[in-house]
Parts: structure tokens; sequence; C-alpha cells
């Protein structure tokens, strides 16, 4: 039975293509032991073994187990809450907002809590989650509000991060600490306080 991890990571060494299937396995399998014992109970070693490859297969790739989990988590949320390309910036961020919360209501959302929780007593955890999760996405979100700057739809004196701060803060606590739905109406309404209160007189409110 110990000849399979071998055999695995020994075709993988001869073309890159085994190597990719290497990668998404061991993702796939990271995921799916998050969900079944928990982020904190989860390990490098229990991925592995489950995997069927070498613990060193997965530390030249990632260098803890948030590193793992996180690269797994991305590459099935990431690409479901991305900003729509739009011809306004602004109905962009409405879009990938309703896209956003949606994915907090399922499963993943469990996840989210879990990854920022554990963080509080794993600076790793937290680290990853941070560099691979929150400063990709704000970047990504400063990039379209300052588009919307530029289209006239939200004044040209506003700091950006506040903005940012604005739409997903409050998303972020009522994940964490549950005190109301993370609805689309939610969003919705969140995504009219900014339009109403950062808004030009070109775009004073949402349009729907």
């Amino acid at each position: 039975m110990k000849s399979a991890p071998n055999t695995i990571e020994s075709n993988a060494r001869r073309g890159r293509p085994r190597n990719d299937h290497i990668h998404q396995l061991i993702l796939n399998t990271a995921l799916e032991l998050a969900f079944e014992v928990g982020f904190r109970a989860l390990s490098v070693e229990a991925i592995a073994a489950k995997a069927g490859v070498g613990k060193t297969t997965i530390y030249r790739r990632w260098p803890n187990k948030g590193a793992v989990v996180m690269d797994a988590f991305l590459s099935i949320v990431g690409p479901k809450t991305i900003f729509p390309s739009t011809d306004r910036a602004i109905k962009s961020i409405q879009l990938q907002m309703k896209a956003q919360v949606k994915a907090f209501r399922s499963k993943y959302g469990e996840m989210v809590r879990s990854l920022v929780g554990d963080g509080q007593f794993d600076s790793d955890v937290l680290d990853a989650y941070r560099r691979r999760w929150i400063l990709p996405r704000r970047q990504l979100a400063r990039s379209t509000i300052e588009l919307a700057i530029k289209q006239g739809d939200l004044r040209s004196d506003l700091d950006v991060d506040t903005v940012i701060d604005t739409l997903y803060a409050p998303i972020y606590y009522r994940l964490m600490f549950e005190t109301g739905p993370i609805s689309d109406a939610y969003a919705d309404g969140l995504y009219q306080s900014v339009i109403e209160g950062y808004g030009t007189s070109q775009h004073p409110k949402s349009k729907r």
C-alpha cells in the first residue's frame, strides 16, 4: 500500500500534467478534510496521507496547512466572486457584492469563520488568509472603485479604503457574529448606502 504515493510522485516528475494533477488533488483533499474534521484538527500529515503523497510534496508548494486550505478555497470561491465586466464599474461592484454574500451563505462562509477564528491562535493561518484572500480582494475592489470614480459615478475626493470598508466590513461582521441574514437585500442596502453617501449628482441612486 505504501508504494502508491511513491508511484504517484515518480510519475509526477516525468511531466507537467501529472504535477498539475497532484497539485489539484492536494487542494481537493485539503478542502474535503477541512469540512470533514474541522480546520483546527486538520494537519499537513492528514492531507498527505489521504491524498497519497509525501509531506515534502505539500511543503514544496505551501508553507503550512493554512496556505493549502486558502488556495483550495480560492480555487472554488475566487472565480465565483470576481468583479464582472460591465459597462459601468459601479454596477460591477453591486453584482460582486451579491456574488460574495451568496458564497458566504454557503458552507464556504463557515470555512471563513473557521479560518478567521483559528487565525487568532495560529499566526500562519491568519497570514495565509490575509495574504491570499483579503489583500488581493481589496486590490480588486480598489481598482473597480477607482474606475467608478473616473466614470463619474463616485466622488473624486473619496478615500478608497473607507469605501471598501463601508461596503464589505458589515458583511464580514454579520458572517462572523451572525447578527442577521447575509441576503441579497442586505448587500443591496449596503450598496445603496454607498451610492447615496458617496455618489455624484450624475449617479445619486442605485440603478437596479
